[in-house]
């Protein structure tokens, strides 16, 4: 298995293949480009592997970094190409790692909210149980009121509330162990990235649009 994930400014990235571990952590904050795939490479030389040694990859599609998420699922693509014999592909979200490392390390006893910074005053969010089972769908949202009497969950890097976890390679890869187990491979064409918003560019374009409109009928 090569477990990856680049949804975050860190880049996570774990293999466990012919009974042999390993976990490299990547500061991408916005180089995922440059340095996901190099690790990965860096991963399989170190333990004398190849990806033709490798059966299954989970990939985290997001939500989170619009570039990062769309470079990690790219990646697997690219590595998957030519392949011979397909390895199984599973896909897993941002939140669903969240939620397994804060249950992990910290064993709620209470129904939890995991959050991402969609920037602008704006949210991702998704409700889960203490089995680490999702309760409501992945959202875009407002930043919740420091008045609310849910429990928020949030990455060490964001510091968006009091909750705070710092997601290791080596929770990656027991979270995708886990959910391989669980969940149904799914086909290379029908991976993609996980996306609750447009992208900056997008949103910036629709901006631009809307107001040559209202120009248009002042005119």
């Amino acid at each position: 298995m090569i477990a990856i994930c680049s949804a975050f400014k860190k880049g996570l990235i774990a293999i466990d293949i012919n009974g042999k571990k390993d976990f490299i952590e990547v500061d991408a904050n916005v180089g995922h480009s440059e340095k996901m795939l190099p690790s990965i490479d860096l991963l399989l030389d170190k333990n004398n592997l190849s990806i033709l040694d490798n059966k299954s990859f989970v990939i985290v599609i997001g939500p989170g970094s619009f570039t990062g998420t769309r470079i990690g699922v790219a990646i697997v693509k690219g590595l998957c190409a030519g392949l011979i014999e397909m390895p199984k592909i599973y896909q897993i979200t941002s939140f669903d790692l969240m939620a397994y490392t804060y249950i992990k390390h910290f064993n709620p006893q209470k129904d939890f909210v995991c959050i991402l910074n969609a920037l602008s005053g704006k949210v991702f969010r998704c409700k889960f149980n203490i089995k680490g089972e999702a309760i409501s769908q992945a959202e875009l949202t407002m930043m919740p009121s420091s008045c609310s009497n849910e429990t928020y969950v949030g990455l060490k890097e964001e510091m968006l509330c009091e909750n705070l976890i710092d997601i290791t390679a080596q929770d990656l890869l027991e979270c995708a162990k886990l959910k391989s187990k669980q969940l149904v491979p799914i086909n290379i064409e029908n991976l993609s990235p996980l996306y609750l918003r447009k992208s900056q560019a997008e949103d910036e374009l629709e901006k631009k649009q809307k107001n040559l409109k209202k120009i248009e009928k002042k005119m």
